[in-house]
């Protein structure tokens, strides 16, 4: 029988590529983490992971635990639901950024109703800074955020590429100065992009610019302009640009959610770990075959 809290420090580190970032999303210790992977290593009777330099690389037996660990996870967060928190009623307010939405909501409240059917669940969707703000206000109980490093309070869940990314059969990237759309002006996203093209001297002009998904993606889907998402956050008609395309490499993103300090009842519990479980678990979206899709 494998330790589930030895397998989370395992994906810890696998998702944030580091031991020191690994124990500060389990809430340990690094020597307790390396202690985890140690044990989990001596009952598999096999190395996880492979020194490279300084940092380290998942080792081939690694590779193959990966999926097992994520599924083992799930399947305890759904009985830890199941059984725990039977029954519930009452009402909770979740914020979630409208680019996540349409990738990680349905997955989230499949989960949850299912499970708390006389939940009554009220989604916002917004930035990551005004869901943020609406939390601390008390205004919601729970928000998922991708801006992690500048808000306070945010238990990080995954760490992913941040991506270039364009419409289907579109040469928009080619343009000079380049066309963006992005985010405004306090969003980490764009401010890592204009930074980067700023370091390789591209220019650039903004065509739009909007916290609300759904008006960047038409403008991106119509090759008017390129915009960038996290891996996860891909839809299947978008084609990923990079340094092929003469684009710089952007900075990684993070997604994790943060709790209303007063947001203690069994509801918003019980929803903090379908988002954790959603997050955690949910397997990124395949680059080659979306090449083929939009190819095709």
């Amino acid at each position: 029988m494998l330790d589930t809290d030895q397998l989370r420090s395992f994906l810890a580190i696998v998702d944030t590529g580091s031991f020191t970032r690994a124990s500060e999303r389990v809430h340990k210790t690094q020597s307790a983490v390396s202690m985890h992977i140690k044990r989990l290593e001596d009952r598999l009777g096999r190395p996880l992971f492979d020194k490279l330099g300084r940092g380290v690389r998942l080792s081939e037996d690694g590779e193959k635990l990966v999926d097992y660990a994520r599924r083992m996870l799930q399947i305890e967060a759904s009985a830890m639901a199941a059984i725990s928190n039977k029954g519930l009623t009452g009402h909770v307010r979740l914020g979630i950024p409208d680019d996540y939405a349409d990738n990680f909501l349905p997955a989230i409240l499949t989960r949850f109703t299912r499970r708390h059917p006389l939940v009554e669940v009220s989604v916002v969707c917004d930035g990551s800074h005004a869901l943020d703000e609406q939390v601390r206000l008390g205004q919601l109980d729970i928000a998922v955020v991708t801006d992690c490093e500048r808000l306070a309070h945010v238990e990080v869940l995954r760490e992913e590429p941040l991506n270039w990314v364009t419409g289907p059969h579109c040469s928009t990237h080619t343009e000079r100065p380049l066309p963006l759309a992005l985010g405004r002006a306090s969003c980490v996203w764009r401010q890592g992009a204009v930074e980067r093209l700023n370091e390789r001297s591209i220019p650039w002009r903004l065509v739009v610019s909007s916290n609300n998904y759904a008006a960047i993606a038409p403008v991106v889907q119509a090759g008017l302009a390129i915009t960038v998402l996290p891996r996860s956050a891909f839809r299947t008609w978008q084609r990923v640009l990079g340094a092929k395309e003469g684009l710089p490499a952007l900075p990684p993103c993070r997604i994790g959610f943060v709790t209303a300090s007063g947001a203690h009842t069994a509801e918003s519990k019980a929803l903090g770990e379908t988002i954790r479980a959603a997050l955690e678990t949910r397997a990124d979206i395949d680059l080659d075959d979306m090449a083929q899709q939009t190819a095709a």
